[in-house]
């Protein structure tokens, strides 16, 4: 009901909210809130991490960028930090000084175990400081880490929150900017690979997950409760039945079976969103506000968060006095909900 009832207020702020400035209502994971896509990004100059010396940054240098921004913290933020730096990295040494990529550490917390990293050669692209955030806000970056996608003219081209697959998603759009590829080609590289031939196991499966989130659309519960349980014993290392009845528990008030179920399906995926965003849900909904902040967060950075967890997210943060992060997250709380409308 707490949930419903702040949804309720976002939207009755609806009318003011739209007289904002449009870059703002609509800042998701994949935008930037201060520059939209195709459209020119401004240079910067901020001090190498390590050394202290200025650097100059043009993203209209004539050859494609990837600049990457991000943080160490919270904990959960770090893997996936350290894994997109070792993606630009790898990128870099790929396409042999036709593509420049750059990292921006903003962040004032735990400035020395990023020096670490880039000690043991764990970071091995240029990383620049921007500890007071000011490239942060004046580009309007809304979550880490992600990474920007520009052209050689300094246009962005796009807006990369992190994924499993991003080394595939940047290399592909890069080829593209370069001539390597066409349009027609990079459209089919980014199409999802799907394997049609599946067991008849594998198909009753899919038929009562399908099934179990029509009824549970429809909020017949017990009739949800049926068909993910039943596809839980066809493929039990499957992650999606575990989900769904994380989910249906969750709907009719059952928080322990509802927690089970979700870090059920943790253990079979650990950095899977929708099991994370389920789990935290599940606790801040029980009162454990200090275990599920964390893991919230972690669900936050995912590509296209959940509802839900934005708004637990941000009546978190607004509570604590975390003022400026509860506005952006109750702007992109309405950003969703005008997708949904329009």
């Amino acid at each position: 009901m707490k949930t419903m009832r702040r949804l309720l207020h976002i939207i009755a702020c609806f009318a003011l909210f739209v007289l904002l400035p449009i870059q703002a209502a609509r800042a998701a994971a994949n935008e930037l809130i201060n520059f939209k896509e195709n459209t020119k990004l401004p240079s910067f100059a901020l001090p190498d991490l390590v050394s202290g010396k200025e650097v100059a940054f043009e993203p209209a240098s004539g050859k494609p960028s990837l600049v990457m921004f991000f943080s160490v913290t919270p904990t959960f933020r770090q893997q996936r930090s350290l894994n997109l730096a070792e993606v630009l990295a790898k990128l870099s040494g790929q396409f042999q000084g036709r593509v420049q990529c750059t990292a921006v550490f903003s962040d004032d917390q735990e400035r020395d175990t990023v020096k670490k990293f880039i000690d043991d050669r764990l970071i091995t692209i240029p990383v620049l400081d921007d500890a007071k955030r000011q490239l942060y806000d004046r580009y309007g970056v809304f979550m880490m880490p992600l990474a920007l996608l520009i052209s050689g003219d300094g246009i962005l081209q796009a807006v990369v929150p992190y994924t499993s697959d991003i080394e595939d998603i940047l290399a592909n759009n890069l080829k593209f900017l370069l001539g390597d590829l066409t349009k027609e080609q990079l459209q089919e590289s980014l199409k999802p690979q799907q394997n049609t031939v599946k067991s008849k196991e594998e198909n009753e499966y899919v038929r009562r997950v399908n099934y179990g989130r029509v009824m549970m659309a429809r909020q017949m519960h017990t009739a949800a409760l049926r068909e993910f349980m039943t596809a839980t014993k066809i493929l039990p290392k499957s992650i999606e039945a575990h989900i769904g009845l994380g989910r249906v528990h969750f709907a009719m008030g059952k928080l322990d079976l509802a927690e089970q179920s979700f870090r059920q399906a943790i253990q079979l995926m650990k950095d899977s969103d929708e099991a994370l965003a389920g789990l935290g849900l599940v606790l801040y909904k029980k009162g454990a506000i200090e275990q599920a902040v964390p893991i919230l967060e972690n669900a936050l950075i995912s590509e296209d968060p959940q509802l839900d967890v934005i708004v637990a997210l941000a009546e978190y943060y607004e509570k604590n006095g975390q003022i400026d992060k509860a506005i952006r997250l109750n702007k992109l709380a309405v950003s969703k909900l005008l997708k949904r409308f329009n």
